[in-house]
């Protein structure tokens, strides 16, 4: 199209300079008129050009809630671990017994945290031998105490299977005492201080005579 308006636009001029093509006044008004015609094209494609390219530069850029505000970021602070003896213990200081020893079988005995953070059952013994001694001393106190209160739940775990045994209910024996190795395999453990792992071990020893007088 605009190579045909080109040789049209050449031909009529070249008519008009040509003796008898017409006046000067005729070509003026010709060349007048059409790029009156070409301004009128133009008028028409202008606004076209200039809302695609707004469109196009809009299309990059990112969207932000109305109101301009931009979303604070997600919280990503990491839930601190409900320690594996909690529920068990939790129960037990309410007079629960039974959901106390149900808590402890449920307990998967080889995740961590075995106790929570602030209590002294969680300290290593690099850790205890490093306080002070008014703050080991503190905290033997309490660990005896928390002590006192674990053995007492693992006492009743170890009544519960006996029980069971009893009833002629092996499996439930066998349950009762496999939880009890486990937990403690678990205070056994390197990051236990040396009289959480002694009582550890005599869990360990107490579930593994247990477990010898169940049938095979």
């Amino acid at each position: 199209m605009k190579h045909y308006c080109k040789n049209a636009f050449h031909a009529r001029a070249k008519a008009l300079a040509t003796p008898g093509g017409g006046t000067r006044p005729t070509r003026t008004r010709f060349i007048r008129s059409w790029w009156r015609t070409i301004g009128q094209g133009n008028a028409l494609i202008l606004p076209g050009f200039m809302a695609a390219t707004i469109l196009t530069a809009g299309c990059g850029k990112p969207s932000t809630p109305s109101g301009g505000a931009v979303a604070p970021p997600a919280d990503t602070t990491a839930i601190p671990a409900t320690p594996i003896s909690q529920p068990a213990l939790t129960a037990w200081r309410q007079g629960d017994k039974a959901g106390a020893v149900a808590g402890f079988l449920a307990a998967d005995w080889s995740a961590h945290p075995l106790f929570a953070a602030d209590s002294a059952l969680s300290l290593s013994e690099s850790q205890f031998k490093a306080l002070s001694d008014a703050d080991r001393q503190a905290k033997s106190t309490e660990l005896t105490t928390q002590l006192g209160v674990f053995k007492q739940l693992a006492a009743a775990v170890t009544q519960a299977g006996q029980e069971a045994a009893a009833k002629g209910d092996p499996a439930q024996a066998r349950k009762c005492f496999t939880a009890l190795k486990q937990c403690g395999a678990a205070l056994a453990g390197p990051d236990s201080s040396s009289l959480v792992q002694l009582v550890g071990q005599a869990l360990s020893k107490r579930a593994d005579t247990e477990l010898g007088k169940l049938p095979q």
